[in-house]
């Protein structure tokens, strides 16, 4: 006998199926990873550069990421007396992920 029998190639395609529907499930369960972890790195950036503009004097509540708008916000002073130092928190949320920062903002001459 030469060739393939139904039966032979049945059960290649099989293991083929089986082999795709693995690797679309792997790229799937990679989206998904990688999509949280750009929000994490967003609301990370988003909170350390609104701490950075406060020392630098500026209020700076709105950031955007990745095309998502993340909203920061500040409580402390950013603009302390001079020759004091006071202490700031940014905090953000983006999609149930919260990272909040606290700092000292000094006005030293």
């Amino acid at each position: 006998m030469r060739g393939f029998s139904l039966v032979e190639g049945l059960v290649a395609v099989l293991i083929t199926f089986i082999i795709a529907v693995g690797i679309a499930g792997l790229l799937t369960m990679f989206g998904v990873y990688n999509r949280s972890n750009m929000e994490i790195t967003c609301v990370v950036q988003a909170v350390s550069s609104a701490i950075e503009a406060c020392r630098g004097g500026v209020v700076r509540t709105a950031y955007n990421c990745g095309g998502r708008n993340i909203n920061v916000n500040l409580s402390g002073n950013c603009n302390p007396p001079q020759n004091t130092c006071s202490n700031v928190t940014a905090s953000a949320n983006v999609s149930g992920i919260s990272y909040s920062l606290t700092d000292v903002v000094c006005n030293l001459p």
